[in-house]
Parts: structure tokens; C-alpha cells; sequence
């Protein structure tokens, strides 16, 4: 899924606060932990880890992360998620 926002106007920051809520602490744990695997580990850089790592904790928390930082994390979703299918077919 493409996703595209501007961070400049309110109504696409609420699209992404709640795109970015769709995703529990244990959903971003369960990305980390696909990336950690054996096969996976180049799928992600040491940073776009990391951002995984803090969406995890700020949802652990109810909190949101800065809106650059939730796109961030929204796109390495996507990515995930694409090489999951690409696994799987």
C-alpha cells in the first residue's frame, strides 16, 4: 500500500496518526522479530530498525512519535509486508 500524506495539512496528520494506531506493540514487535530472522536480516537498515523499535514503544505507551517518524515507520510496514507476500508466492 502507497502511502503518501501531507504533513501540512491536519486532515491527512489524523489519516496518519490513525494509520499509524492500526498497529499494536505486538504487531511492531512481530516486524522486528521478522526482520532478526536468519534470511531476513538484510531486509532492513540498522535505522529503519531502530524506527521500528521506537513505533513499538510508543504504542507500548498510547503515544505518537513525530509525524516524519510515523511515515517512517508506516513505509517499513509496507516493506515488511511486501516481502512477506513475495515469501510466501
Amino acid at each position: 500500500m502507497s502511502r503518501n500524506y501531507d504533513l501540512s495539512d491536519p486532515t491527512d496528520l489524523d489519516v496518519l496518526k490513525s494509520d499509524f494506531e492500526m498497529y499494536d506493540a505486538d504487531e511492531w514487535q512481530e516486524m522486528i522479530d521478522y526482520t532478526l530472522q536468519e534470511g531476513n536480516k538484510r531486509l532492513l537498515s540498522y535505522d529503519e530498525r531502530g524506527i521500528l523499535m521506537q513505533a513499538r514503544k510508543k504504542a507500548l505507551y498510547n503515544n505518537h512519535p513525530s509525524a516524519k517518524q510515523m511515515v517512517w515507520a508506516l513505509k517499513i510496514a509496507d516493506k515488511i509486508e511486501e516481502h512477506k507476500k513475495e515469501a510466501k508466492g
